[in-house]
């Protein structure tokens, strides 16, 4: 039985462009977050002609662009991202390159040695789990628009007139919705190069857990898509991103506030810890504890809910 909600669900889902909206948002900032390390950078990008390439040895880190013929590497040169190109042992820019740069592409001709560390890591890497945070809390949004979209056709209704336990519907829509965000996770953990690994999953499953948590409690004051969006609206703004986003970059009192007043923040915390292949046990237990709180307290209060079967004396 629970094989078929989950068929009727998914169903509903792929033929849902506002799902599909939020299924494409995170890969899409991801796309674009990714493109920051190629764009800056604390050394220079370097174009040579295909036949010149074994003239010059560069460090592993420096981009180096390898093209056909002249013409080329001029056009590489002068488009919208800076680099510098090398030909007939010469330099080729266009008037953007900074003098930082023509310097050490020089010493790179000359064959010695720079410093080409890339920009800051450390505040790239909170940039890209930022965009990854991001990827996981959508799960939530996706659940109360689904929750939301029944209650506001009276599908409700229906669904207490079937022969199964009311936690069935439910189950399969998380379980829809999880597969839906493991996808989106998968993905945008790629293009943001965070390492996929065992604790990867431990960190999905924990963002799920907050999510279906949020979208289940959210879904109990909205009864429509219109009254969903109003609340949704100054939840996400301030309490899934302005206050996880201005603890974790501010840090200091606004660290300490997030700590205590919002468990995505640990989330985020989590999702940062696999950019440094540790995560903080603190906030692993504390966001199984609190999530396996709420989802007793919202279990034992479902009936009172629309979506529940009421009990009666």
């Amino acid at each position: 039985m629970l094989f078929t909600y989950i068929k009727k669900d998914f169903s509903l889902s792929i033929r849902n462009i506002f799902v599909i909206l939020v299924f494409l948002f995170p890969i899409l900032i991801s796309l674009g977050a990714s493109g920051i390390l190629e764009t800056y950078s604390t050394s220079p990008k370097m174009v040579v002609l295909e036949k010149e390439k074994e003239l010059y040895s560069f460090p592993h880190d420096i981009k180096v662009y390898v093209v056909e013929n002249e013409e080329e590497l001029k056009k590489k040169v002068y488009d919208i991202d800076t680099k510098i190109g090398l030909l007939n042992q010469e330099l080729v820019i266009d008037g953007r390159e900074s003098d930082t740069h023509i310097e050490q592409a020089k010493m790179l001709l000359e064959g010695k040695a720079i410093d080409s560390n890339r920009v800051n890591e450390t505040i790239f890497e909170k940039v890209f789990a930022f965009n990854l945070y991001g990827s996981l809390i959508f799960s939530g949004i996706m659940i109360l628009f689904s929750l939301v979209e029944e209650r506001a056709h009276m599908t409700t209704e229906l669904l207490k007139t079937h022969p199964v336990h009311p936690i069935v519907p439910i189950l399969s829509k998380i379980v829809v919705v999880g597969a839906i965000t493991t996808i989106d996770f998968v993905i945008c953990s790629f293009l943001l190069n965070a390492p996929l690994q065992l604790s990867s999953f431990l960190v999905l499953g924990i963002g799920m857990l907050l999510g279906s948590i949020l979208g289940l409690t959210l879904a109990f004051y909205a009864s429509n898509e219109t009254q969903a969006l109003a609340i949704l609206k100054p939840v996400s703004l301030v309490y899934l991103m302005a206050i996880p986003g201005l603890g974790f970059f501010v840090e200091g009192i606004m660290h300490t506030i997030a700590l205590f007043t919002n468990p995505f923040y640990w989330l985020l915390q989590l999702v940062h810890g696999l950019y440094q292949n540790q995560l903080d046990s603190l906030y692993v237990l504390l966001s199984i504890a609190l999530g396996i709180l709420a989802l007793t307290f919202i279990s034992l209060n479902w009936h009172r809910t629309p979506y529940g079967v009421k009990k009666y004396m």
